[in-house]
């Protein structure tokens, strides 16, 4: 395998090229990023082409030179060097070690990418299949044994995880299950979040979690270099390794045997799991690296599934609190504007129509109706009075004994709050009058409502305690409109506010009831009943604001 030796910020780096292609320039998008404006974002490429690497000049200002000659494109090979703005890239052949005979001994490192890992452990299909001698198809019954062993193992791990339905199960049993099948002494898994890597989860050998005194407790060098690389790593003594001999964690750690492998699920790193032992130097094998990163591979898998029931089940949640207040549209509309955090917006002032619609003569009833028949009664008229509600994507605040209250305007803002409220009262109104002549042909006493509208502002939100809230209306607007209900408004009226009247003036006929005096205003105001709709459309669906049709 060929690979490219080159400087970063002082460090040495070294970068494998196992993919059919690898970018080169200043932007961290690239696979081997040289940090310096001499070299621009998408500086030029390398390029596996019939059997050798050549390497391109991606257009860039200052060009690619390659054996001290500018060159738009050269093949490059063991030996051969290339200059990038300031940065010298050299080219070395790795040599190529069977897999049985490679040794990790004190003082090496095993990068193995991830497409060999998927390759090898038939997680993608192999491009090419070439003819099998003796001794290669001898190594594949090794590999095989060793490969049905970690399968194996997989197979309980596959079951332990499956059965985790939240993520910070899962990172427990990850956890448990590295302690379980490595030799690590300290474990650390970092997931990805708000786009950084953060440490989830850090436990040693005895299952003690790690303290930390505010510095990283694992290798940033290495983490870095799995996630940006997309590598399995390996090293024997981390100490001793130029690769590392930067590391300010790896020194301040004392880390010496480590390993580290991405989370990752088809092309995407979510993380990474990093496991070492402080003390011993060659603790892990190129099997304990296998083994690591497949567990990484399921990991990953899992963490996904959990995270996707945990946003199933949190939906659940917020669905099941939104429909007691809420249309079915509505409560659409509010879980596709806030994806996270499960809760509705917070308490805050708005201008709303509330509504209170009661049952004329309930006290009457219920001294004389059986039990049964009165809650299918009050049944009866909190569902028609709902679906008004509803259907003119309303708020259901509360059912207060007999009555309903309601309000229009949140948490979804509805410039035509005012009309849409005045649409649900006239539904409601109907909804009783058709209720009535079915009563009539049974011989039952007619049922009477008497509904009020108030315009105004007020707060609007979560409110309660900390363990419950109710999604509610809260201000001097509120109890205006109660006390229009209780004071003002008859039997079969629909009344309405000053505010709400030159809301839906052009829209709706009226008739002034008189002035009024209520608690919570200054002063005598005029109040006002609804009649009926200048048009059938606005009954129906309250459009924008427009001029006064005539009847």
């Amino acid at each position: 395998m060929l690979q490219v030796l080159y400087e970063s910020e002082g460090r040495p780096q070294v970068f494998n090229l196992s993919k059919p292609e690898a970018s080169i320039g200043r932007s961290n998008e690239n696979d081997i990023v040289l940090n310096d404006f001499s070299v621009s974002r998408r500086h030029a490429y390398l390029r596996r082409e019939n059997g050798a690497w050549v390497i391109y000049d991606n257009q860039s200002t200052n060009g690619v030179r390659v054996n001290d000659k500018l060159v738009p494109k050269s093949p490059v090979a063991d030996g051969d060097q290339a200059v990038i703005g300031t940065f010298l890239l050299r080219f070395r052949e790795e040599a190529e070690v069977p897999k049985e005979k490679r040794v990790v001994d004190s003082t090496s490192t095993c990068i193995r990418p991830i497409a060999e890992f998927n390759l090898d452990f038939g997680l993608e299909k192999s491009p090419e299949l070439q003819p099998e001698s003796t001794d290669h198809r001898k190594r594949a019954v090794l590999d095989l044994a060793y490969k049905n062993k970690v399968f194996e193992i997989l197979v309980q791990v596959a079951k332990t995880l499956i059965s985790a339905a939240d993520v910070e199960t899962v990172l427990q049993t990850v956890m448990d299950l590295i302690f379980e099948y490595l030799p690590v002494d300290r474990g650390f898994l970092l997931l990805e979040e708000g786009g950084t890597l953060q440490l989830r989860l850090s436990r040693l050998k005895g299952k003690q979690r790690i303290t930390s005194d505010g510095s990283l407790p694992y290798s940033r060098t290495i983490v870095d270099m799995v996630v940006r690389q997309k590598v399995a790593v390996l090293t024997s003594d981390a100490q001793t390794d130029e690769r590392f001999e930067a590391g300010m964690s790896i020194r301040m750690q004392q880390i010496r045997s480590a390993m580290c492998a991405p989370l990752w699920s088809r092309d995407s790193v979510i993380g990474v799991i990093h496991v070492d032992s402080p003390l011993h130097v060659g603790t892990f094998t190129e099997k304990d690296l296998d083994l690591l990163t497949a567990l990484s591979n399921f990991a990953a898998v899992a963490i996904e599934r959990a995270r996707l029931h945990e946003h199933v089940e949190e939906e659940k949640r917020i669905r099941g609190r939104l429909e007691r207040y809420h249309s079915p549209q509505v409560i659409e509309e509010i879980i596709a504007g806030s994806q996270a955090g499960g809760s509705l917006k917070k308490a805050r002032t708005k201008d709303v129509t509330i509504m209170f619609a009661d049952l004329v003569g309930f006290t009457t009833w219920s001294e004389k109706m059986p039990a049964e028949d009165l809650a299918a009664l009050l049944t009866r008229f909190f569902t028609l009075a709902s679906d008004a509600v509803f259907s003119r994507e309303g708020t259901i605040d509360k059912f207060i004994g007999d009555a309903v209250m309601a309000f229009f305007g949140a948490p979804i803002d509805q410039p035509d709050h005012a009309a849409r409220a005045v649409s649900a009262a006239l539904k409601i109104r109907a909804g009783v009058e058709e209720w009535n002549r079915e009563r009539a042909s049974r011989q039952e006493a007619p049922i009477e409502v008497r509904i009020a509208l108030n315009t105004g502002e007020a707060i609007v939100g979560e409110v309660g305690s900390e363990r419950r809230v109710d999604y509610t209306v809260l201000g001097n607007a509120v109890n205006v409109a109660a006390r229009m209900e209780e004071f003002v408004a008859s039997s079969g009226d629909i009344c309405i506010g000053p505010a709400t009247f030159e809301a839906i003036k052009t829209r709706y006929r009226v008739a002034q009831m008189g002035h009024f005096a209520l608690k919570g205003l200054s002063a005598q105001v005029p109040m006002y009943k609804v009649i009926d709709a200048f048009s059938p459309e606005d009954s129906l669906v309250a459009p924008a604001a427009g001029q006064r049709k005539k009847a």
